[in-house]
């Protein structure tokens, strides 16, 4: 992804942790798992906006981060309030934003 991203902060990280663990925990390694529609509609809203996501472990790392939104919306969260609390400037909250409304897109992850 051109800039830093959210990927790039604590909670993208974190999420990405998990994701790694629960892959190698499972066996089911970023390599050999296929995207759902949903998730593909995500990482489709996200590449026409211009975030670079050429491989399969960055589009696991955005899909984990997309659904960790959904989770905060679905409890009760809004998105001016997921935008306002991430730590960073203009920017961050900028993608921030583009995360969220790719994850509340129709058909996305939040759907």
């Amino acid at each position: 992804m051109g800039k830093k991203s959210r990927l790039a902060s604590g909670v993208g990280v974190m999420a990405a942790g998990v994701a790694l663990l629960v892959g190698t925990a499972t066996g089911v390694a970023g390599a050999e798992r296929a995207l759902t529609a949903q998730e593909q509609v995500f990482v489709n809203y996200l590449q026409a906006q211009g975030e670079l996501l050429t491989d399969l472990d960055q589009q696991l790392a955005a899909i984990d981060v997309g659904k960790a939104d959904c989770s905060a919306l679905a409890a009760g969260l809004t998105k001016e309030h997921l935008t306002e609390q991430l730590p960073g400037g203009a920017a961050e909250k900028e993608e921030a934003l583009l995360f969220l409304n790719a994850a509340t897109a129709p058909g996305s992850l939040c759907g």
